[in-house]
């Protein structure tokens, strides 16, 4: 029986995973106006082999069942863990749900300072990447990381800045994060945990990893 845990090691510099990966995120062209499935074209793989590895990647046989998962320790109080569902994939903070790409997404939990704070773990940063939240003049501050990252993934690497403006386009929030006494940093937009006037159910959640944030 296949381990359902996905080892970081697995995807580190894997081509097949980040082209699959960042098809879910909400990025887009929007000079060609072209979504991000489109956008990543650029990458060359090879698309049987990469039919055929995601079948197997993701378990597709059992997929409903037992899907695969990466999850680790990022400190001594925090650990997180992703989930590949069928249609989409789920995002957790000590077993707290943060959001998930897909049709029904809940995106724009992180800000951009705690983003940063991951980026000495090169996965873990690009993995978190499209749950983040920017404002439009963060942009130029968090495009070298990415295109830092997308330097060292094979075939990515010659069009890294493409790709990078294409998923920083998807990150930006009207009106970014906000702190509220009590609670901590939130935001007012739809389709993120982190707007706790529309997810009032998560309040007591945001308040908790928002203790535990502040010290990534």
């Amino acid at each position: 029986m296949m381990n359902r845990q996905i080892a970081i090691e697995d995807i580190k510099q894997n081509s097949f995973f980040w082209k699959f990966y960042f098809c879910w995120s909400r990025g887009y062209d929007n000079q060609k106006e072209i979504n991000i499935d489109e956008v990543l074209e650029v990458v060359e793989t090879d698309e049987s082999k990469a039919y055929e590895w995601e079948r197997s990647f993701l378990n597709e046989e059992d997929i409903e069942e037992n899907p695969r998962y990466i999850a680790e320790k990022i400190n001594d109080n925090l650990n997180y863990a992703i989930e590949f569902q069928e249609y989409e994939i789920n995002f957790f903070l000590n077993d707290i749900y943060i959001g998930n790409l897909g049709g029904h997404f809940e995106a724009w939990f992180f800000t951009l300072k705690e983003l940063l704070a991951f980026e000495k773990y090169p996965e873990l940063f690009l993995l978190f990447l499209p749950l983040t939240g920017i404002v439009e003049n963060e942009k130029s501050v968090l495009k070298p990381f990415i295109v830092k990252h997308f330097n060292s993934i094979p075939k990515f690497e010659s069009h890294s800045e493409y790709i990078a403006d294409c998923i920083l386009n998807g990150l930006v929030i009207e009106s970014g994060f906000l702190e509220i006494e009590g609670v901590g940093i939130t935001n007012n937009q739809n389709h993120s945990v982190r707007n706790v006037e529309v997810y009032e159910r998560y309040k007591e959640s945001i308040i908790e990893l928002n203790k535990l944030l502040v010290n990534i």
